[in-house]
């Protein structure tokens, strides 16, 4: 049995990147050419990363099918070059583009082995990557950078097991928020989440989408309520 054969990570996966390249059917080349909600981008921008991240994560998924390391990326001068020279491209390149990577990666995480799925790839970034981390690693990109592209899709959308992973791993990330948060989060079925950003100094309430957006920079936190305290400013999420 191959390592991601019974992963329901797979399946959102799928159901992400169908409804992005819903979305992206929607641009036309004036769109695509236009501001995305992350600076200095386009969300031609957007796109050209997606696609290129979805081969950067091929190359890892690949690597253990094969047994020859190949890095998810040469450097990251190389990913933003490469990201920059597809950003202009007519708005249906783009969208052909960003379902041929996608199905890409899928064929290799079909063929992953399971006794490879420790294997660790140099990420050409900064940390390695592990290849058990893939599915999910690349859900998070894919509905994240949906968010981004500023297109109607956003973390009120999307389904309560992937808000839940992604607040699960803002703690760590920002560890060094001072003053911090101390997070209870509601989600979609009524579920309460609790988490302690840095020092967690100032209460913090609100929706899971709306704690998450504001957690990653995608959001303004205006509708979080912190007992009257100012809402902290935290580290970048990354």
């Amino acid at each position: 049995m191959t390592a991601f054969a019974d992963d329901p990570m797979l399946t959102h996966l799928c159901t992400q990147t169908d409804l992005l390249l819903s979305t992206i059917r929607t641009l036309d080349d004036h769109a695509v050419r236009g501001p995305s909600r992350l600076p200095g981008w386009t969300r031609g921008h957007v796109l050209s990363h997606l696609a290129r991240n979805a081969d950067g994560f091929a190359n890892v998924a690949g690597s253990a099918v094969t047994g020859r390391i190949t890095p998810m990326y040469l450097s990251v001068e190389a990913r933003d070059a490469d990201i920059e020279a597809g950003a202009d491209r007519p708005a249906a390149d783009l969208e052909a583009d960003v379902e041929s990577s996608a199905e890409r990666l899928l064929v290799q995480l079909a063929a992953v082995p399971a006794e490879h799925l420790d294997l660790q790839v140099p990420s050409g970034r900064g940390p390695d990557v592990s290849v058990a981390t893939v599915p999910w690693t690349r859900t998070r990109e894919v509905v994240y950078h949906h968010v981004d592209l500023d297109a109607g899709f956003t973390f009120a959308d999307v389904p309560d097991v992937l808000l839940r992973a992604g607040l699960l791993e803002c703690p760590p990330r920002l560890a060094d928020a001072a003053p911090g948060a101390r997070i209870t989060c509601t989600l979609a079925d009524g579920e309460l989440l609790d988490l302690t950003v840095g020092d967690g100094a100032v209460p913090v309430r609100g929706q899971a989408a709306d704690v998450l957006a504001w957690l990653t920079g995608r959001g303004d936190g205006s509708s979080l309520d912190t007992d009257g305290q100012p809402l902290p400013t935290l580290p970048s999420w990354g």
